[in-house]
């Protein structure tokens, strides 16, 4: 056999296969697949009503939550800035405690020094009442002595 003849078999070969191939259910099915129809199911009628009662309870349950839902998105922006502002109001009130807790520790360090010296009042007006009391007492016996030499002289004299 030519060169030829063998190439002319070989593309004849090949163009009878490919037509027979083409006519075949198998390579058919796959471009008619496209064209089939959606797959369907079979549910009774009772639920059938019954899921699409189901169906536009919901649909109407999400319309008129989303009603709500802004209202409540409103109360939140809402209670943000009252929990800001409450937030504000809280640092003040902390630096004025702050603030109070300090003049009470400057208090109680005078209230310490005004005790201590109330104290030393105290224990001076005690030594002092002492002391008074010894020069009275020192008073009196420098009296009676002198009133005793005084009637002693006079006696002998």
């Amino acid at each position: 056999m030519t060169k030829s003849k063998y190439y002319l078999i070989t593309l004849l070969t090949a163009i009878l296969l490919s037509v027979v191939l083409g006519s075949s259910s198998v390579f058919a099915s796959d471009t008619s697949s496209t064209n089939q129809a959606e797959p369907t199911i079979s549910v009774p009628v009772s639920q059938w009503n019954e899921l699409k009662s189901n169906n536009e309870k919901a649909l109407s349950l999400i319309e008129a939550s989303s009603i709500p839902l802004t209202e409540a998105q409103s109360l939140v922006m809402k209670q943000q800035q009252e929990l800001i502002e409450a937030r504000n109001t809280i640092d003040k009130l902390t630096t004025e405690l702050d603030k109070a807790k300090a003049d009470l520790v400057k208090q109680e360090v005078t209230l310490s020094e005004m005790s201590s010296s109330i104290d030393e009042l105290k224990n001076k007006v005690e030594n002092d009442k002492k002391t008074i009391h010894r020069l009275k007492m020192q008073r009196n016996l420098s009296q009676i002595l002198g009133a005793g030499a005084t009637i002693g002289i006079a006696i002998r004299g």
